[in-house]
C-alpha cells in the first residue's frame, strides 16, 4: 500500500487511527470553527491532545495558548503557566516538550534535554552556518596543503 504524505490534511481512513495530537493556529477565518465544531469533532474522533495557538496573544481564541487532554470523551485543560515576561506554556504529555507562546511565536522546549528546539528558520540558519564553516575549513585545509607542498619543494 502506497503511503500518501500530506501536510495540510490528516486522513483518518488512510492512517487507520485518530491523531494523538492536534494543534490549531488561530486566524480570522478559522477561529470560530476551531473553538466550536473542530473541538467537538476531535473529541468524538478520540484525539488525545488538542492545542490552540493564537499569535496575536488572544484576539482569535481569547488567550495566546491553551492545551487540553481528552478524558472520558471531554477535553480537560492542561495546567498553563504564565511567566513574568509574558511567556505562556504547558507540558505536552503526548509529544513530551513544553509548548510555549513567546511574543507570538510558538516554541518548543525539551525539558529532558533542557534546551529549546529549533524552529524551521533557526534550523535552516544553523545548517547554513554549518555549511559556511565547512567551506571555510576546507578552504583553509587547501591553503595549508599548498603551503606544505611549497615548503617540501624548497627542501628538494
Amino acid at each position: 500500500m502506497e503511503s500518501i504524505v500530506r501536510f495540510d490534511t490528516y486522513l483518518l481512513w488512510e492512517v487507520g487511527k485518530p491523531a494523538d495530537f492536534a494543534l490549531e493556529i488561530g486566524s480570522p477565518s478559522t477561529a470560530r470553527n476551531d473553538l466550536m465544531s473542530k473541538r467537538a469533532l476531535y473529541a468524538r474522533l478520540g484525539i488525545g491532545e488538542y492545542w490552540r495557538h493564537d499569535k496575536t496573544g488572544g484576539n482569535f481564541y481569547g488567550e495566546p495558548l491553551v492545551g487540553k487532554y481528552l478524558e472520558d470523551g471531554e477535553y480537560q485543560r492542561l495546567e498553563m503557566h504564565r511567566e513574568a515576561n509574558g511567556t505562556v506554556w504547558a507540558h505536552s504529555p503526548t509529544l513530551n516538550p513544553d509548548l510555549c507562546w513567546d511574543e507570538g511565536r510558538l516554541r518548543y522546549y525539551d525539558p529532558t534535554e533542557t534546551r529549546w528546539l529549533l524552529n524551521q528558520e533557526e534550523e535552516q540558519a544553523s545548517r547554513q552556518e554549518a555549511e559556511a564553516a565547512r567551506r571555510l575549513a576546507e578552504s583553509r585545509v587547501s591553503e595549508l596543503e599548498a603551503e606544505l607542498d611549497r615548503l617540501r619543494g624548497e627542501q628538494d
